[in-house]
């Protein structure tokens, strides 16, 4: 049967074995990440035998003094995760869970929950999101060869330029680069963020799910840097940014090709984040990457903070 849990009844690792054997598994339904982003995150879960079959995870936050259900900052995707031993496998159940309190409700699901998406989903208003994904089974050259190749000259420009692809030992750098730059432009985005981003970071460095990658020149100057989340069969770009010499010299180009060169040949896929916005959406479709639906469901108006990584170019 399904039961709806508040937080302080959660068996975490129950949870978390759940998490890693579900068929739609990522990184941001485990609890260690969902207690990272958000103060308090309740669920509704199905249980067998005293152990958790499906979950459907439901973050909570405030949102002009409102309690509701929100999807949290730097998690992309939620939604309901099942496993071989699932029996409810249909959206309707889980959200007629939602304790009637919480009149706003703001959720992005998972990309293999689309097809579940139907519209007796009750009052919830549905809206079809995008992000871009890569597939890196194939060798480097296969994935080279489907680069756009008006996109393959701007890769060379910066290794020619002596600027290098390296590890970043502390994301103060790049936390930096992104608040000189585009964070200018995103007054929304508070100093509480950023803080949130160093914490997340410490916690996936700690559980060896992050990798941080630079682009500097001999002299230690930083053209790019981003974010990587590792899970067993993806890469996620979480978070990435680019200063002004950067883009003209086409250093994030340089960089994601360095990962797909790092990573092809593995049974993996790499996960652009996004996004809705043309001039993103086409950058990331310049390294071969595929348009890949999820949907959100909502009561209300969207959360500023869930747009304002789409209102980003990494290029």
């Amino acid at each position: 049967m399904l039961r709806y849990l508040p937080f302080h009844q959660i068996d975490f690792a129950a949870w978390d074995a759940c998490v890693e054997a579900s068929e739609e598994y990522m990184v941001y339904a485990n609890s260690w990440y969902l207690s990272t982003v958000c103060k308090r995150w309740d669920a509704v879960v199905e249980e067998q035998d005293g152990q958790y079959v499906s979950l459907f995870p439901m973050p909570l936050g405030r949102r002009m003094g409102q309690l509701g259900v929100l999807q949290p900052f730097f998690t992309q995707q939620l939604g309901l995760f099942t496993t071989s031993r699932s029996t409810f496998r249909a959206l309707p159940p889980y959200l007629q869970l939602i304790p009637d309190k919480y009149k706003l409700v703001y959720l992005q699901l998972n990309t293999a929950n689309t097809s579940l998406v139907a519209d007796n989903i009750g009052l919830f208003e549905q809206q079809e999101r995008v992000t871009y994904h890569l597939d890196l089974r194939p060798d480097y050259e296969q994935i080279y060869k489907n680069y756009l190749p008006k996109h393959r000259p701007k890769i060379k420009k910066a290794p020619r330029l002596g600027l290098q692809v390296k590890p970043l030992p502390t994301i103060e750098p790049l936390i930096q680069l992104f608040k000189s730059t585009k964070g200018k432009e995103l007054h929304d985005v508070k100093k509480k963020h950023y803080i949130l981003l160093a914490n997340l970071y410490k916690v996936l460095q700690q559980k060896q799910r992050a990798e941080l990658l630079q682009v500097a020149d001999a002299a230690g100057s930083l053209y790019a840097a981003a974010l990587l989340v590792h899970q067993p069969d993806k890469i996620i770009l979480l978070f990435s940014s680019s200063s002004a010499e950067g883009r003209r010299v086409y250093a994030m180009q340089f960089l994601l090709d360095s990962c797909m060169r790092q990573y092809a040949g593995t049974n993996r896929t790499f996960d652009f984040e996004g996004s809705m916005i043309p001039s993103v959406a086409k950058f990331y479709a310049n390294f071969g990457g595929k348009p890949t639906t999820y949907v959100s469901l909502a009561k209300q108006h969207v959360p500023w903070y869930l747009a304002w990584k789409n209102r980003t170019s990494t290029s």
